[in-house]
């Protein structure tokens, strides 16, 4: 526990409210539970109201570029909160953080969290992580990757603290998910979900080109996300003939009752950090496909079925065989919920963000 209650700021430019805001409102509970203070700083008036909407402060702040102007706003509400601490967790809110804290001299936690091939090596980037105090990465395998591939990381303290979701919030819900079901026309017939941003990192080409193996007796894709791909997805899906719906970025009440309501989840991602919506569907007790790449296997363990990253007739497979069979995504769904709540404690995430962020603080005093 730090010798004094500190000031934490939570720096994100991200557009809507999904993992990486979940993450951060996750990160402020734990931190106002050990007496600290919290603030996120958003890029996004939605962003805020949500985070404001569970009782955690928020302020607007213009985050969507790296440019002095933005810095300089940045700088003013962490020298109007006395911030001793500013978490970040995207390569664009780390620039701005460190440009921040040349006018405010503040400690900088960059959690990280981007799903791609290659972590960021621009000289802006490799500049910043000099004013990094520690770098948290969400699995093994994205620290072992990170570091291998960017070496300047490794200069800088660094550890590992596993993501979780709530489970009071996520879980079987007979009637969310009749609910949901109505209000998407799907009465009691099987459907598949996939969950995550329309980017070319969450490979939604694989899954259509799967579904396209499935046949014309295929149960709905049903796809929760947005992003610059959409149009091009649609038009792809429509040129294959599969069947696939596309329900934009829901709600936040309403994706635990897709994962409720859902016959099982298929992920292709295969370079995530930690797979946020995997974990989702396991603390959801839903079974799980996915592929072999990225942090997806560490988090999921033997508690779904995986398919290597670019074989999609191997993955069609495993979709066919599981829609076939109620017993083993019965078993599955138990077995990754059991899986989360024993080894992705939301306590232990909390408690383990506020720990390290103390500790940053502590070493600043030495």
């Amino acid at each position: 526990m730090s010798a004094r209650p500190l000031s934490v700021a939570l720096l994100t430019s991200a557009r809507t409210w999904r993992g990486s805001s979940a993450s951060l409102a996750i990160i402020a509970e734990g931190l106002v539970q050990r007496g600290h203070r919290a603030r996120l700083l958003a890029g996004d008036d939605g962003v805020a109201e949500a985070f404001a909407r569970l009782g955690l402060p928020a302020s607007r702040v213009p985050a969507g570029d790296t440019g002095l102007r933005e810095a300089r706003a940045v700088a003013a509400v962490l020298r109007e909160i006395g911030a001793d601490v500013i978490l970040v967790d995207r390569p664009r809110d780390l620039r701005l953080a460190a440009l921040a804290s040349i006018r405010h001299p503040v400690r900088i936690v960059n959690c990280y969290n981007l799903s791609r091939s290659r972590p960021p090596s621009d000289l802006l980037s490799r500049l910043a992580y000099r004013r990094v105090g520690l770098t948290i990465f969400v699995s093994r395998d994205s620290a072992a990757r990170t570091l291998q591939l960017a070496p300047y990381i490794l200069r800088r303290p660094h550890q590992v603290i596993h993501g979780a979701v709530d489970p009071t919030r996520f879980g079987p819900n007979p009637d969310a998910a009749a609910a949901f079901r109505r209000t998407h026309g799907l009465a009691d017939a099987p459907f598949a979900l996939a969950v995550g941003s329309l980017t070319p990192e969450k490979r939604y080409d694989f899954l259509l080109e799967v579904w396209k193996r499935l046949g014309a007796d295929a149960p709905p894709l049903l796809v929760c996300g947005e992003g610059g791909n959409e149009a091009r997805l649609r038009d792809r899906a429509a040129e294959l003939g599969v069947n696939c719906r596309w329900l934009g970025q829901l709600e936040r009440n309403q994706v635990p009752a897709a994962y409720a309501a859902a016959t099982c989840l298929v992920h292709a991602g295969a370079v995530e950090t930690f797979g946020l919506s995997v974990l989702e569907a396991m603390v959801s007790s839903l079974p799980v496909v996915a592929v072999r790449g990225g942090a997806v296997p560490e988090v999921l363990g033997d508690a779904g079925l995986l398919a290597p990253v670019d074989d999609a007739a191997a993955f069609a497979g495993l979709v066919r065989e599981l829609l076939a069979d109620p017993g083993r995504r019965a078993a599955l769904g138990a077995a990754g919920r059991s899986r989360a709540l024993q080894h992705f404690s939301l306590e232990a995430m909390r408690s383990s963000y506020a720990a390290a962020i103390e500790s940053v603080c502590a070493k600043v005093g030495e």
